[in-house]
């Protein structure tokens, strides 16, 4: 294997918490070198254009041989031109195609290659740029595993309600926990009290949310998402819900049948293993000597 050198341009944390942080331990359990740079903490302490400035320098005094831009709104385009001199380019979008809005079109355009966490966002990005790619974010290996804690919730929600989602949890006949700022290892913690783990997908796109709660060994009820049926089977890894009244029914029926929803939770858990975080790092990688 190609030891490589890269810059991740992102958003990291010293608990570990943020995804960012999670992708560059990844990375680096890959065995490459990887120096993060802390696009929205420099901007913090020196201003926008003063760390687009310092950005530039960091890309030209150093020999990276990838430069991984994640998201990075309000970073200036230069700093994507200017980086494509001196190495490869790389921008990963996690985020529905709803955000995925003129800014980041235009970025799209200025890397190497770009890659996307859904698969509604590759169909418009392929059309910029030829050399995008879907790769799934997934879920860390290191914080996302089952734990064996008894269950004290039957049905529970996490993460923020907004928009359908609110509407949806108002609908369900049963209560449902919402759990708020579950980051790092606290995510599988809460999947493992939670008999039944509601996930409400967003333009048609599944989250990182899925992908956790299965491999922390969590039974997962959710709506249907583009592509699902490649990755997962119905009734065997998870179960699909077609709307509110189907979501109801089916969260009665698995209350009654604990063991079908544990041997439903266990396939899951088997068929996610696929799509953890060190194989997203090892695909980003990969696809820089596909471009």
């Amino acid at each position: 294997m190609v030891i490589m050198k890269i810059l991740f341009v992102g958003v990291f944390d010293e608990y570990k918490k943020s995804t960012n942080t999670s992708q560059l331990l990844s990375l680096m359990r890959c065995g490459h070198k990887v120096v993060g740079y802390n696009y929205r903490s420099k901007a913090q302490s020196i201003g926008n254009e003063n760390r687009d400035n310092h950005l530039i320098d960091t890309i030209r005094s150093r020999d990276f041989d990838l430069v991984l831009f994640s998201k990075c709104n309000v970073v200036s385009y230069k700093v994507f031109s200017e980086a494509k001199k001196y190495s490869k380019t790389c921008l990963w979008f996690m985020d529905p195609i709803q955000t995925y809005d003129e800014e980041m079109r235009k970025k799209t355009e200025l890397v190497s290659y770009f890659c996307c966490d859904k698969k509604n966002v590759l169909d418009s990005a392929i059309q910029i740029n030829k050399n995008s790619f879907h790769v799934c974010e997934g879920y860390d290996e290191n914080t996302d595993k089952p734990h064996d804690f008894e269950k004290e919730y039957d049905v529970g929600f996490i993460g923020n309600l907004y928009g359908e989602r609110l509407s949806k949890i108002k609908k369900v006949n049963r209560q449902v926990k919402i759990i708020n700022n579950a980051y790092g290892d606290r995510h599988a913690v809460e999947v493992s009290k939670t008999l039944i783990n509601l996930n409400f997908c967003t333009d048609s796109g599944a989250s990182d949310r899925v992908y956790k709660i299965m491999a922390a060994g969590g039974f997962l009820l959710s709506d249907d998402w583009e592509g699902r049926e490649n990755d997962f089977t119905d009734k065997e890894h998870l179960i699909i819900f077609k709307d509110v009244s189907d979501l109801n029914e089916k969260i009665e029926y698995y209350l009654n049948n604990k063991e079908e929803a544990k041997a439903i939770a266990l396939s899951g858990s088997q068929a996610v293993k696929k799509f953890s975080r060190k194989n997203w790092a090892s695909r980003i990688v990969g696809l820089y000597n596909e471009v």
